[in-house]
């Protein structure tokens, strides 16, 4: 069937495409996978929805994603379920087995989210290929239960010919396998024309050359009245026009000028008239005058100096007796903590919490941790691992300490 809605070369051609786009999402799904994934060899065929079966990715989870900016239509990936289950453990750092294994709202969103990753570098790809913006949805993902009803809801369309890319899809030590990516022909056309592949429409007819004019005969010639009165002042009858060369026919070349007559270019003289005396009759106007620019600003003198700051000894801010029962309160021992991130949730929430249960802090990954002595925070460090022990190195000091609000803290 792909040899009657596509020529060999725009299958090889959709192929390419989907094998440079497909490139990117392996490098993103690798990066946020921490593992090497490869994306390789792209079968492209045409197949009839109604004849189209999963085969061997059979059972399979599906994600729609449509294209909102750039191009029209829709993309269906389908993964084997055992696939999407790696994928969330490996997310997660969980190892679930295939019999346990649910699609959840979690495992939904993991998926999902790792299909955005992908779809969105091969979005950004096909921008650049395509030479326009290229912008998904927010990919959408279902189980695939009952084919039929699939078919009904998510495939481009329910009746004729679909395009169907399959592609060997390899991730580090954990799954070699494939996956299937189904579009509209209407989409793989539209993504041919822009690789700059499109059917060659026919040439339109070159247009008829204009018939000449027909030469003014003797007595039924008509004259401007120009003319009329230029002939009355004892000029002649007008000179007739040059009659229009036949097709193919040499054009006239105008013959060189004689001597002392000046070439009848814009500016200078006509033919026939010679120069005069001291340069041609219309000179060049002179360049303009430019106005003298302002002499700039002399620089500015800034007297800086350093600031005046106060020192922070605590000793200068302590009378006489606070400074004797200070070493008193040195050995006070203090509570240290650090602290993540934190969130709020519901009672409804927590009381759901079970082993697995996933908590999402206020903080992103990477960033900085709290120092807090007796509940307040003094300083931010980055965590660090030292013989098998967490630890934090300080990076940044947000604020002094002052000793009596550490001890009543």
């Amino acid at each position: 069937m792909e040899d009657i809605i596509f020529s060999p070369m725009e299958i090889d051609a959709i192929g390419e495409i989907m094998n440079i786009s497909l490139g990117s999402s392996a490098t993103a799904a690798s990066n946020m996978l921490d593992h090497r994934v490869d994306i390789t060899t792209p079968r492209v065929s045409v197949v009839n929805v109604e004849d189209f079966t999963l085969g061997k990715i059979e059972p399979a989870v599906g994600v729609e994603i449509k294209y909102v900016c750039g191009l029209e239509g829709s993309n269906i990936m389908l993964l084997k379920r055992s696939d999407v289950r790696a994928i969330t453990d490996i997310l997660l750092m969980t190892e679930t087995p295939d019999e346990e294994f649910e699609l959840n709202e979690l495992s939904i969103s993991a998926v999902c989210e790792v299909m955005n990753q992908m779809m969105g570098s091969s979005a950004t790809a096909l921008s650049d290929l395509l030479g326009r913006m290229v912008n998904i949805s927010t990919p959408e993902s279902f189980e695939m239960t009952d084919l039929d009803e699939v078919k009904r809801e998510h495939f481009p369309v329910t009746k004729g010919p679909v395009v169907v890319v399959r592609f060997n899809l390899i991730i580090e030590d954990v799954i070699d396998s494939e996956f299937m990516n189904v579009m509209s022909v209407e989409l793989a056309k539209e993504l041919i024309a822009g690789f700059g592949l499109s059917e060659d429409e026919p040439e339109p007819a070159p247009a008829p050359a204009p018939a000449p004019a027909p030469a003014p005969s003797g007595g039924g010639a008509t004259m401007s009245q120009e003319e009329i009165e230029r002939m009355m002042a004892g000029g002649g009858a007008p000179a007739p026009a040059p009659a229009a060369p036949a097709p193919g026919a040499p054009a006239a070349v105008a013959p060189p000028p004689a001597a002392g007559e000046q070439p009848g270019y814009p500016g200078y003289p006509p033919y026939g008239q010679p120069p005069m005396a001291g340069g041609y009759p219309y000179p060049y106007p002179p360049y303009p005058m430019y106005p003298p620019q302002p002499a700039p600003p002399e620089p500015k003198v800034i007297n800086a100096q350093p600031a005046r700051m106060q020192s922070l000894e605590a000793e200068n801010r302590l009378n006489q007796e606070q400074k004797q029962n200070l070493d008193l309160i040195l050995s006070v021992p203090l509570e240290v903590a650090v602290e993540i991130g934190r969130t709020r949730r519901k009672i409804q929430e927590i009381l759901s919490f079970s082993k697995g249960s996933l908590v999402v802090l206020d903080k992103l990954a990477g960033d900085q941790v709290d120092l807090l002595v007796n509940g307040q925070c003094v300083a931010k460090g980055d965590v660090v691992v030292i013989d098998d022990n967490f630890g934090i190195r300080i990076t940044e000091i947000l604020q002094k300490p002052d000793i009596n609000e550490l001890v009543q803290g």
